[in-house]
């Protein structure tokens, strides 16, 4: 892959990442588009490594982990969604008993 055949990808990959709508997106299409970009850019970065001469193994390794990152970026926003959104929120909530506090903490003495 030549120089400008990787300049290209990347800009491409910038633009296709800004592309989305990220205010009208899900979460979950925000995530999958941030893992994806992450993807490509270290895909590229690992071509451009070894371009140089360099190696490119360590980008290719670290690629992974590196969209493991988003998954940790949105841990809370996926928690969130799992246990106060939904059709069966309601039916999660009697699960875990969160509305009556004095019940599971104990009334005034």
């Amino acid at each position: 892959m030549s120089l400008p055949r990787i300049r290209s990808d990347l800009h491409g990959q910038v633009d296709e990442l800004f592309a989305a709508d990220f205010l009208r997106s899900s979460d979950a299409q925000n995530q999958m588009a941030l893992k994806c970009f992450l993807s490509s850019a270290y895909s590229s970065l690992a071509s451009l490594a070894w371009h140089l001469g360099a190696d490119g193994h360590v980008f290719q390794r670290e690629a992974q982990p590196a969209t493991d990152l988003v998954d940790d970026a949105f841990f809370a926003l996926n928690r969130e969604r799992e246990f106060g959104s939904g059709a069966d929120a309601n039916q999660v909530q009697r699960q875990l008993g969160t509305y009556n506090s004095r019940q599971q903490f104990g009334g005034a003495l």
